[in-house]
């Protein structure tokens, strides 16, 4: 620790409020660890005197620090307002500095801090939820920096973490960019403005521009159950391997060979388009890549193999992911809690289609700009990586006395400590004068 500065137990340092008995009289505003978004409190709900809920027994006071007392959660919060008639989850650590020896705002920075949640990770119990209890908590060690530096630790970490906070706008902005850009890429390919257009292009039924017996379904209810599925064998490909222009192969799901026998006439293969039923926000679609084993597809993905002599299979598939496919399947969508479209209805959508060459002049102007936004997103997801670091690097600093320079004129932490013991002293001296009142 930098000069000036002492390490103690957090007992020694600062007060923690215990689980006790409150009055619920009067309606309550209830926060539990579940109530935390954004670091604000969002109040659960409203309980009054007779249903008072078993576990909301704490009130706060301006200033306190609140934070979780469950293993690996962050939920600390600082009490920066008045609050009237708000209970308090026994699920929160509940502190509180003895009057001013700890900067309330730094005690908040500190609780969500590698530096104290580490500790109290070590420390929590349990066997079936592992937290931290009000006797173990008082054994956490933290840094007790001079009065003045607080201080001045509070105002550069303030400052720091609110630059950090429009970095991080910023960056959450990127995804929805580049989802556009893609968007827009896509429209423009598909409606002929990418390239310029040499050739009329045609409206044409999507059943005309397949295989014959094109398209399919996977096997239905009893044809294919949960139970069939075993850890090797013939793949599977189910709903959770189909994204929006892209197949996820980490989902894997197979049957045995045997199996596989009944339901051969559903199998799939390498370059064919696999398409989900399911419509919601998007049309998810894409081609199967080369697999290490046969597949089949299950139900509700469906398979759709094109006449390569009529369509190129990647602009197909960008034709079907198109908002144009989407537009005109949203008209033919049924179910109510799952909508969903048939291959009937899918045959029947309408695609507009240029001469073969041109389709693939298209395909090769779209992945260049495609490549072009994953790169982007490349350097997004390393810079949102860092970003994600940076605020408990910057805690670390702070609490290793890096953040600011030190200043030899300051008050040594020492002499807080020795305010603290007698302020202790007043504090047991008040409960238990508080606890004869109570049994007079």
């Amino acid at each position: 620790m930098p000069k000036g500065w002492v390490v103690v137990k957090a007992v020694d340092a600062i007060y923690f409020l215990p689980t006790g008995i409150v009055d619920y009289s009067g309606t309550k505003d209830y926060y539990s660890t579940g109530s935390i978004q954004n670091n604000r409190f969002i109040p659960e709900g409203k309980f009054s005197y007779v249903d008072k809920p078993s576990r909301a027994n704490r009130i706060a006071e301006l200033g306190d620090v609140f934070q979780a007392r469950m293993k690996d959660t962050d939920k600390g919060v600082l009490i920066d307002k008045n609050l009237k008639g708000q209970l308090f989850s026994t699920g929160f650590i509940q502190v509180r500095p003895f009057s001013d020896t700890f900067n309330n705002k730094l005690l908040y920075y500190l609780a969500k801090s590698d530096f104290f949640l580490n500790q109290k990770n070590r420390l929590a119990t349990g066997s079936t939820q592992e937290a931290l209890t009000d006797s173990k908590v008082g054994e956490i060690e933290i840094p007790l920096p001079p009065l003045s530096e607080q201080h001045r630790i509070v105002a550069k970490l303030d400052a720091l973490m609110e630059k950090v906070e429009c970095n991080k706008q910023r960056l959450d902005k990127i995804p929805t960019l580049l989802k556009r850009f893609r968007q827009s890429v896509l429209a423009a390919g598909v409606s002929g403005n990418l390239v310029e257009s040499l050739s009329e292009w045609k409206e044409v039924e999507l059943n005309s521009l397949l295989e014959k017996g094109g398209i399919f379904d996977g096997p239905f209810g009893s044809n294919l159950k949960t139970v069939d599925y075993v850890d090797k064998g013939v793949r599977v490909i189910r709903l959770e391997n189909i994204e929006h222009l892209f197949f996820i192969h980490e989902k894997q799901t197979f049957i045995t060979e045997e199996k596989y026998k009944s339901l051969k006439r559903h199998t799939v293969g390498e370059g064919d388009i696999i398409f989900s039923s399911f419509i919601s926000e998007e049309i998810r679609a894409c081609i199967l890549p080369k697999l290490k084993t046969k597949a089949i597809a299950k139900a509700d993905c469906f398979c759709i193999r094109p006449d390569i002599k009529k369509v190129d299979k990647k602009f197909l598939l960008l034709t079907l992911v198109s908002r144009n496919s989407f537009d005109q399947i949203a008209l033919n969508i049924h179910g109510a809690t799952r909508p969903r479209i048939n291959t009937t209805q899918l045959k029947k959508l309408i695609l507009s289609i240029p001469v073969l060459s041109e389709q693939k002049e298209i395909i090769l102007r779209v992945e260049q700009l495609f490549a072009f936004a994953d790169k982007v997103e490349t350097r997004y997801t390393k810079a949102k990586t860092m970003s994600d670091k940076l605020p408990q690097s910057i805690l670390a600093k702070a609490f290793r006395g890096e953040l600011v320079p030190q200043n030899p004129e300051d008050e040594p932490a020492s002499v807080l400590l020795e305010r603290i013991k007698k302020e202790k002293v007043k504090y047991k001296e008040n409960k238990r004068t508080t606890r004869i009142r109570q049994k007079k």
